[in-house]
């Protein structure tokens, strides 16, 4: 049940963006820097709000800077480091938590069918 109501929620939340034209990149005014963001990568933005511990179901898991494979890989956890899960959210091909690896203090998103119990339990 969990998975399909954080399913519902992830593609409720896609729609309201496109909807609202929040997906949509702006320009910057005359004289202004555009902000950089990379190529392909959605909005990288989390909170800290879950705290719990959790582990990959695979021998070894891309930590990455955005919710989507064409986001950079800044490592990778590793079966047997221990993850703290901040946060989900919705990503490329179903949902991404952000969590920090244990062991080399690297954080950043992994995909939520690589952790198991689906990743974090609380929405950024």
């Amino acid at each position: 049940m969990e998975l399909v109501s954080r399913s519902i929620t992830a593609l409720s939340v896609a729609a309201a963006l496109l909807m609202s034209g929040a997906a949509t990149a702006l320009a910057a005014p005359p004289g202004e820097a555009a902000v950089s963001v990379q190529a392909g990568c959605p909005d990288n933005t989390w909170s800290n709000q879950d705290n719990r511990t959790g582990k990959l179901v695979l021998t070894a898991a891309n930590i990455r800077t955005g919710p989507s494979t064409t986001c950079t890989s800044v490592g990778q956890a590793q079966t047997s480091h221990s993850v703290t899960l901040h946060c989900w959210k919705p990503g490329q091909d179903g949902t991404w938590s952000h969590a920090r690896d244990n062991s080399t203090g690297k954080q950043g998103w992994i995909k939520d069918t690589l952790l198991a119990g689906n990743g974090a339990m609380i929405a950024c």
